[in-house]
């Protein structure tokens, strides 16, 4: 029975521990979204309040989002509110990047504005020494008229007419009308602001009229009344502290944010890092929180999702300065979303960051350099292991167990010197193989043959290495032969050797060598290969006597060997057409061409011993940290995903936990030990999503 604090190995196939099966009942662990670290269902914010403001009337379809024309100064102030109308709309669902590693294409989807991503959001976006403010667009400029904002005046594209909550960025005492009028669900998750309008519902019912400013949510008095609504409609008081252009600007933009308008800039801030900076600042003045405090709200995450994909915020690859921006960002925003995919990329050029001596380093909060550091850290142990191995694919102390014996009865009959001749061949093909492709082994940078700005075992050259090998294991793994091999102790298979010494044999070494070495590595699901076999081209093979055998063996023609191959694989993967595919294809039947028959076996079984080697090898570097949508063409690795819960959150030095099913009931475990250990890191492998589809 599994214990809440018990750190349980994960069984191999199928996996029995699923996460997310049942609801925390406690409160205070972090908030993880169904999408990343999700743990329990958080409580659904949007549910309607008992005091809670209705509109009149039912909101209207929105239409699909793009620029309002209503961003554009109104030339005529008389224009009718039905023209200038601009209705808000539910938020979009989140949906993936377009631009993963994987090559998954996503649906477009219509946010604030339309157009393609900005090359950095910490760049000027278009600003010109004429305008006081301009929208910000990922691709277009346009100059904002700021009369209407400055002069107390509704500003269009934030007037909804099915709106029931007037916003006024005035003092009451003031003559000048409400700027925006939005729907009071935009801030559901604001505490200070429902307070305003649950206070001022109550007013309403005695005198029919709500009028509430900000500084009255925690006094809940109110003074009088300055204009009459009508039933289910009520005014928000913003008094800012300056009457200033920058000021009148970020209340202006936390509602554009709230409402999926467009961002406007000024001077003082004219980029996006520094609009959302004054963005979260009165997040947290307004109280939006969701129910735990690890976020917003989930509706100011879905929005924030929004402007992520539209901008390309979360894409830091190519530069520095937006790395560390995206990390502040995200940590002032309570965005995992981001912070998740900045943080593997700061780990992956750390150094680099460094270098760069910029002050937003020292933005950062300490809890998270703390984690860059120990990732960083982390990382440089795993490619040194990487490099030891794969530099040369030098493999030691891989016959120096079992296979190194000469007095063992079970297994006496066993050729582990065939084996581990073609063991050296294989290594030989393909040091020759990426030789010739990259231009050397380990590439260098900037060769004629390859585009890598960095020499050496690199992100890009492993992954292609790793998609290779991965090819192979589909040709030639047996898939009807599921292993009997645990993580958790060495193998011993007694009941096998009389029926196949060689496969006990084979499963000996791959244990010992799984073994070898920290972290011990669990097994591959399938790990024996498909042995050529006679049989596949003669049925009562095995029924003949050993001279008729012999003779068989002798005269076995080259359309009866290449038969005798193919039928040694698996044919979904043999019809593709991948090069490396096709060298080891080559170079397996020329091998086979110069041996005996009944030494195809031994030599198959050699080869599968160093691609089992390599391949177990790589997933610790190759295999990206969890929900990533920026890796294409990364050079430096991505497999530093950040753990503990979010610093942004109380308990942030506390270990973050998920709930459950396990075979023994459902339990508490630790999040990080289930996702980044060496066995949630390989169950993310190819090897062990392909044994789940088949």
């Amino acid at each position: 029975m599994l214990k809440k604090t018990q750190k349980t190995p994960l069984p191999l196939m199928p996996p029995a521990i699923t996460a997310i099966q049942a609801p925390a009942p406690s409160e205070g662990m972090a908030r993880d979204r169904a999408r990343s670290f999700s743990g329990a269902p958080a409580p659904n914010n949007t549910a309607p309040h008992p005091h809670r403001l209705q509109p009149r009337h039912p909101s209207p379809t929105p239409a699909p989002r793009g620029r309002s024309s209503s961003a554009q100064p109104p030339t005529d102030h008389n224009t009718s509110a039905e023209a200038l109308r601009v209705v808000s709309g539910p938020v979009d669902l989140r949906s993936q990047s377009n631009n993963s590693g994987d090559g998954d294409k996503r649906k477009s989807r219509k946010g604030w504005l339309t157009g393609g991503r900005s090359r950095s959001n910490s760049a000027d976006l278009g600003k010109d020494k004429g305008m006081r403010a301009w929208i910000m667009s990922p691709d277009t400029l346009s100059d904002y008229n700021v009369a209407a904002l400055m002069n107390g005046e509704k500003i269009p594209e934030l007037w909804n007419e099915a709106g029931n909550v007037y916003i006024y960025l005035n003092p009451k005492g003031s003559s000048r009308g409400p700027s925006f009028k939005v729907q009071d669900q935009v801030f559901n998750s604001s505490k200070v602001l429902n307070e305003i309008l649950e206070s001022g519902t109550i007013a309403a019912n005695s005198s029919g009229n709500t009028y509430l400013g900000v500084d009255d949510a925690a006094r809940r008095t109110h003074s009088q009344p300055i204009s009459t609504r009508r039933p289910g409609e009520g005014d928000i008081y913003l008094p800012l502290e300056k009457q200033d252009l920058d000021s009148l600007v970020a209340a202006r933009n936390l509602f554009a944010f709230l409402t999926n308008q467009p961002l406007v800039g000024t001077g003082a801030n004219p980029t996006i890092f520094t609009a959302f900076s004054h963005i979260s600042g009165l997040l947290r003045k307004y109280g939006f929180s969701n129910y735990n405090g690890s976020s917003f709200g989930d509706s100011v995450d879905a929005t924030f999702d929004i402007f992520l994909d539209q901008f390309g915020t979360a894409d830091v690859r190519h530069s520095r300065e937006k790395t560390l921006e995206a990390l502040v960002m995200s940590e002032h925003m309570k965005s995992w979303t981001l912070y998740n995919e900045a943080f593997a990329h700061a780990v992956g050029k750390y150094d680099s960051l460094l270098e760069l001596r910029s002050p937003l380093f020292n933005s950062i909060s300490v809890s998270t350099r703390n984690r860059l550091e120990r990732a960083h850290l982390n990382l440089v142990n795993r490619q040194a292991n990487i490099d030891i191995r794969l530099e040369s694919f030098e493999f030691p102390s891989l016959f120096a167990g079992i296979a190194s014996s000469t007095s063992t009865d079970e297994y006496k009959n066993v050729k582990f010197k065939e084996w581990r001749n073609s063991f050296v061949k294989m290594r030989s093909f393909v040091l020759g193989y990426y030789k010739d492709l990259f231009g050397n082994w380990p590439p260098k940078a900037r060769s004629k043959k390859n585009h890598f700005s960095q020499p050496g075992l690199n992100r890009q050259c492993l992954k292609m290495l790793y998609s290779d090998l991965a090819a192979l294991y589909d040709l030639l793994v047996d898939r009807e032969s599921v292993t009997p091999r645990a993580i958790d102790k060495v193998f011993e298979d007694t009941q096998a050797n009389a029926v196949d010494p060689n496969i006990s044999a084979l499963r000996k070494i791959l244990s010992e060598f799984d073994h070898s070495s920290p972290p011990v590595l669990p097994p591959i699901p399938f790990d024996v290969p498909k042995i050529p076999s006679m049989k596949t081209i003669h049925e009562n093979y095995n029924d003949l006597s050993g001279k008729t055998q012999a003779k068989f063996d002798k005269s076995l023609k080259y359309n009866e060997l290449l038969l005798l191959l193919i039928k040694s694989r698996n044919i979904d993967t043999d019809s593709l057409r991948i090069p490396f595919l096709n060298a080891f294809k080559e170079f397996e039947l020329k091998e086979a061409k110069s041996a005996h028959a009944h030494d195809l076996a031994d030599q198959r079984i050699g080869y599968w011993l160093f691609l089992y080697v390599v391949i177990q090898s790589l997933p610790m570097l190759v295999v990206d940290a969890p929900g990533l949508n920026w890796t294409e063409g990364v050079e430096y690795f991505l497999c530093e995903a950040p753990q503990g819960n979010p610093p942004w959150v109380e308990d942030a030095g506390e270990v973050r936990k998920m709930w459950y099913k396990t075979d023994q009931g459902i339990v508490e475990l630790s999040t990080d030990v289930i996702l980044f250990s060496a066995e949630g890191v390989y169950m993310r492998s190819h090897c062990w999503l392909a044994a789940k589809a088949w």
